[in-house]
């Protein structure tokens, strides 16, 4: 049934008023990309607290350069876009450092906590989604086996060094570029990925303070 045949009823005045007033203006979001929220802010205001946790912070400038420094590490070792990147932490600064470094490198970042995720959801994941890479906590690496894996902190440690070549890499990210895959816990069957692209989050209102949001 079209939306015609609900308005037929109506008057052909008033059918146009409906069509007329009914869809609203087309918006363009502020953002083509979450990173590029993120950047913008990390520009606007680089001395502000982006993120803190558990009596731990970070400023715009700091997260903006270290997850830039990681970006390049990644680049460096294959993740562009099309790129899954499996996130195997906890909620957490450095966490955040890897999300915004792996979308700034391209990837689409699949995040599992790796104190909870049993270890058949986690190998059932790692199938599933076919990540390029694993990120990974110290602690929680030995679980991952036939992935690529980098262990976060080192990760860091590599990227603060002050002979680390950061080298400059073209953003390629688009809107219809993956942003992120969400898994359903698995409790009445298989874990289910949900794909999200960029375009999806960005549509939201208010991107400016959206982006933190969604992790």
């Amino acid at each position: 049934m079209t939306c015609h045949s609900h308005l037929a009823h109506l008057s052909l005045d008033d059918q146009q008023l409906f069509q007329s007033f009914g869809f609203g203006e087309e918006i363009e979001p502020p953002f083509r990309c979450v990173h590029h929220a993120f950047e913008h802010h990390a520009k606007s205001a680089p001395d502000a607290i982006a993120v803190e946790h558990l009596g731990d912070s970070i400023t715009y400038q700091q997260l903006d350069r270290g997850s830039y420094r990681i970006a390049s590490l990644l680049r460096q070792h294959g993740v562009h876009p099309g790129s899954r990147v499996c996130l195997l932490m906890e909620r957490s600064i450095p966490m955040i450092i890897a999300i915004l470094a792996v979308l700034r490198a391209g990837g689409q970042y699949v995040p599992l906590d790796g104190s909870i995720v049993t270890q058949s959801t986690l190998d059932f994941i790692l199938r599933d989604a076919s990540p390029s890479a694993v990120i990974s906590l110290q602690r929680f690496a030995n679980r991952v086996s036939g992935r690529p894996v980098f262990i976060l902190e080192d990760a860091i440690e590599v990227a603060s060094s002050s002979d680390f070549d950061a080298a400059p890499f073209e953003d390629l990210t688009t809107p219809d570029s993956g942003c992120y895959v969400i898994y359903t816990s698995g409790t009445t069957g298989k874990p289910k990925g949900v794909d999200v692209l960029h375009r999806n989050v960005t549509n939201r209102e208010p991107i400016n303070n959206a982006f933190l949001s969604f992790f």
